[in-house]
């Protein structure tokens, strides 16, 4: 996270040319960036600058040609990656990471595309954020832990979000889903059935455009579920499979690349994997933290979360692989 080293040795880094040693000894490792929202152009504007001045943008598809076919890669290739399919990569990013010629993969949640459903974690949030209640207590059925949380602040209501979700990632699925059912009754707001303003998601029309100028389409399952938390192997290929089916169907063309949904080694079964396998992706990224060697497994790829809301030194050194 931002700010974990002192000031002082951040500067002495910087200063003693840190970065660029960091650079030379990752310089044969893909890095592969994962974004999901933005909300500041100048910011990630100033990001794209730093990549283009230090880095080879690649797409995924060019990048996991290298992998599979063990070809050595360009010095210090890099890969940018953007999860979920919100509609602010269209209203902020994709003008940028364009203006860069910065290639992109977008992994979509077809559903939330659908119109039918948005994001579960963005109706957590949104819940917390409208409750009125000045305290809460949470009582998911199937054994899930106990929740109780004050709502006094808006840190704290912040804060119990992030740990309902959290929460929630360790139910099975079908418990996760009568919680969410219940979440409204629970913090006594009205949860509406379509996002409201700040999460909504791209619009099909719009991804076919950005298709044709270059941006690759990406799934990440039909619903946004835990896939190691998902028991049935049906369920599984309806999530994963069919994701991909419902791009191809849209685009006219095939989806190549996967993305777990939470993705940490917890939230990724075998089982997962090799559905992944099955329906035909040749590439699919995890959130487990690291730079990627030729000759590694493509369906278990690692990344490095960034944010446009990062200072322009955290994120030099996280694209330079410091913290990995």
């Amino acid at each position: 996270m931002p700010g974990r080293w002192p000031h002082a040795a951040r500067w002495l880094f910087h200063r003693a040319g840190g970065l660029g040693l960091a650079r030379w000894r990752n310089r044969n490792g893909l890095r592969i960036l994962m974004y999901h929202r933005f909300a500041d152009a100048q910011a990630l504007e100033a990001q794209c600058r730093h990549l283009r001045d230090h880095y080879r943008p690649l797409s995924l598809t060019a990048a996991a040609d290298h992998l599979k076919t063990g070809k050595p890669l360009p010095p210090n290739s890099v890969v940018v990656t953007v999860d979920d399919g919100h509609r602010d990569f269209l209203e902020i990013a994709y003008p940028v990471f364009s203006s860069y010629e910065i290639p992109v993969t977008v992994y979509v949640v077809t559903d939330f595309l659908d119109r039918r459903l948005w994001l579960w974690a963005d109706q957590v949030r949104y819940a917390f954020q409208r409750t009125k209640l000045p305290k809460v207590r949470l009582e998911p059925a199937g054994g899930g832990a106990v929740l109780q949380f004050d709502l006094g602040t808006e840190d704290r209501k912040n804060s119990a979000a992030r740990e309902t979700c959290e929460a929630l990632k360790l139910l099975r699925n079908e418990q996760r889903l009568a919680a969410l059912a219940r979440l409204a009754e629970w913090l006594q707001v009205r949860i509406p059935e379509q996002p409201p303003p700040g999460c909504e998601p791209l619009a099909w029309d719009e991804v076919r455009v950005m298709a044709r100028k270059g941006i690759e389409f990406g799934a990440h399952t039909r619903t946004h579920p835990v896939l190691s938390r998902v028991s049935s192997p049906a369920e599984l290929a309806a999530e994963i499979a069919g994701s991909k089916r419902r791009i191809e169907e849209v685009l006219g063309s095939p989806v190549l690349h996967f993305c777990y949904p939470n993705g940490s080694k917890r939230d990724i079964s075998p089982e997962a994997v090799e559905a992944v396998r099955q329906a035909g992706f040749d590439t699919a990224v995890t959130t487990e933290s690291g730079l990627n060697a030729v000759g590694g497994d493509p369906f278990l790829l690692r990344r490095i979360g960034v944010d446009p809301g990062y200072g322009q030194d955290y994120f030099a050194r996280c694209a330079a692989g410091v913290h990995v």
